[in-house]
């Protein structure tokens, strides 16, 4: 049966009222027997025998007793007294455990809330000094507000995240069109408007006319509810907002947008948005363009943040790719020019060829020529690939110095010798070999263990008979042994200039561009990076350039027409088999590999040095010409 708290009550009010019974009537009985006692001993007393005893007579001879009488009532009396104070005692303990009960019963209940979330629970308004509840009133409070940041933080960690997906995105999307304007432009605004979950976007593109009009904006791309319109705008500059935002070079952000700013259509209708983000392309303070962007909820911190970011990224890009529009456009022009420099010079070889008086000293040149390209053929790194990059075959020379094996690079492509940085202009050479124009120039490349090297590079298409780029054939020699080569051209072309000179009245006018060929060349190898050395077959000196003046410290007027072992000390050229069979006359030298081998300057100092011999021969005529490199210099 279940007890109510009424039934508890009257149960205790019931206890009560036993505890009062016990006690007055354990009181009673105490006195009664006192009583009892009294009377017992008062009746053996000598004078109540003497009066022949009696209830009466002891009552008359000690009056007194008639108190002892009234013992039970009085013990009985205070018996009640004391259980009523001993009740009184339990009634006030049963009010405390019943209030702290009734207290555990509320910090229970409100804890229970607290752990199952529910942190608006409130508690009784008679409670609200207590310490106790206080303290409980504190721990919600602190809770709510733990809640509340925890919440701003995951939040925050939310925003962060979306920013730095957003702008990893954004830079591969960069990354893969940047050779067209307009594609670039609706891919740049369909991606923000799709990662951003916004209504509309546009991009409007900074243009100078060349003619010297004024600068103003056109609309390249514009995109709304995820569909590309096409619009054909034109803003001033410093009209409307866009103006505006370009001339302040500053973000405009508005919320209260007027009823015919724009009007955003879809297949419910049309509305005016709520917020309008304008940000500047801008780089290095120079602005390209703006990006406008309208929304029906308003845009958060840190979206205009994200964007405001990838503003720079699109202005870089954007001022990449118009330089590349500016480098296409001159690559074609020098490429006009490079064909008319091509049909002069084989108006020049016909004229070269009717040269009778020097057909001798021309095939000479020919023949010490030829050694020379065959020295530098030795050395040089070839392979073909497709204008895409793919390579289709390399040579051992290439596999060596990016050190691969065959099967490592089967079907692979040029990026694999880039660095991710030098990517980019890979880029623009194969775009440049697309449309059917040469390279060449010094490109730094990267092995297969990562070390960087540079390469004087040719690359050139191979066209069939319908003008189709069929393949791309590379040439390619590190610096030093084209520098060699150039230094080689020179000389030839020199010594052909003198002979040229002695024919010109022979052939009129027609030497004056062999003169100038001659002047140029000479030049070009004067001013090479590399030393380089001709000697006789008696191992006299006969050309000694101006790196090779400052490799040794000599002045050429002090060396030329001397003998090249002054160049080496004595113990190089007793102990060094290459150095003693190059200054030796009738020494077998090295031809076409490239030795290491200590040189004498000047100061007396050894100096260790990379020599690549080369031979040339016409008749009895000998020549030998060195290249040399300081193995201590690095080249770039």
């Amino acid at each position: 049966m279940r007890l109510t708290e009424n039934n508890i009550y009257q149960m205790k009010k019931t206890d009560y009222k036993r505890i009062l019974s016990k006690y007055s009537l354990s009181g009673f009985a105490l006195g009664l027997i006192l009583a009892a006692i009294v009377f017992l001993l008062s009746f053996d007393a000598e004078i109540v025998q003497q009066y022949g005893g009696g209830f009466g007579n002891l009552l008359a001879l000690m009056p007194g007793l008639w108190l002892v009488l009234l013992f039970p009532f009085l013990f009985a009396i205070i018996g009640y007294q004391v259980a009523n104070v001993f009740v009184r005692s339990i009634r006030k303990q049963n009010k405390r455990i019943k209030r702290e009960a009734g207290k555990t019963k509320m910090v229970l209940g409100f804890i229970d809330s607290l752990r199952q979330g529910n942190l608006e629970e409130s508690l009784p308004d008679n409670q609200r000094r207590d310490a106790l509840t206080k303290a409980l009133i504190k721990l919600r409070e602190f809770m709510v507000q733990s809640k509340k940041d925890q919440e701003q933080r995951r939040l925050e960690e939310e925003q962060r995240t979306w920013v730095t997906q957003g702008l990893a995105q954004f830079a591969e999307l960069l990354r893969k069109n940047n050779d067209n304007l307009e594609e670039l432009s609706y891919n740049i605004i369909h991606y923000l408007v799709n990662y951003m979950k916004i209504n509309q976007g546009g991009v409007f593109l900074l243009n100078q006319p060349a003619n010297g009009d004024e600068k103003y904006f056109e609309m390249t791309a514009c995109v709304a509810y995820e569909r590309k319109k096409f619009a054909d705008k034109i803003i001033g500059w410093g009209e409307g907002l866009v103006g505006r935002c370009a001339l302040e070079k500053s973000t405009i952000y508005m919320t209260d947008v007027p009823e015919n700013y724009v009007n955003i259509t879809s297949g419910l209708g049309e509305a005016t948005p709520k917020a309008v983000l304008l940000v500047p392309l801008k780089a290095n303070e120079e602005i390209y363009g703006v990006i406008e962007l309208a929304s029906f909820h308003a845009f958060e911190h840190f979206e205009i943040e994200f964007v405001e970011k990838l503003g720079e990224s699109i202005a870089l890009t954007i001022s990449t790719v118009k330089t590349n529009m500016k480098t296409s456009k001159l690559l074609k022009e020098t490429q006009i020019q490079a064909e008319k420099m091509a049909q002069q010079e084989e108006e020049l070889r016909q004229n070269l060829e009717e040269m009778k008086a020097t057909q001798e000293e021309s095939e000479r040149q020919a023949l010490e020529m030829q050694g020379i390209l065959d020295a530098i053929d030795h050395a040089a790194i070839s392979c073909e690939f497709e204008t895409d990059g793919t390579l289709i075959s390399v040579n051992h020379n290439f596999l060596s110095t990016f050190k691969y094996r065959p099967e490592e690079i089967e079907d692979q492509n040029l990026r694999i010798f880039f660095f991710k940085e030098d990517v980019g202009e890979l880029d623009k050479i194969l775009a440049q070999l697309q449309e059917g124009q040469n390279f060449r120039g010094r490109v730094r490349r990267r092995t297969k263990l990562g070390e960087e090297i540079y390469l004087l590079t040719t690359y050139s298409p191979v066209v069939d008979n319908d003008g189709e780029i069929m393949k791309i054939l590379s040439l390619e020699n590190d610096v030093t042994e084209q520098v060699q080569m150039e230094e080689a051209l020179k000389r030839s072309k020199d010594e052909l200039g003198v002979m040229l000179e002695e024919a010109r009245n022979e052939v009129k006018g027609h030497f004056k561009e062999i003169e100038s060929v001659k002047i140029r060349n000479e030049k070009t190898l004067e001013g090479a990076l590399d030393a380089i050395i001709t000697t006789n077959k008696e191992g006299m000196l006969e050309f000694f350039n101006a790196a090779a003046e400052k490799l040794w410290g000599y002045n050429r007027s002090e060396v030329l027409g001397e003998h090249v072992s002054n160049l080496f000390s004595k113990d190089a050229v007793k102990n060094d088999t290459f150095v003693s069979a190059f200054v030796n006359s009738n020494g077998s030298k090295v031809i076409g590999e490239r030795k290491e081998v200590p040189i004498l300057n000047k100061y007396g100092e050894e100096v260790p040095v990379l020599f690549l011999l080369s031979e040339a021969e016409v008749g009895d005529d000998h020549s030998y010409t060195a290249f040399i490199q300081n193995v201590e210099v690095e080249l770039f």
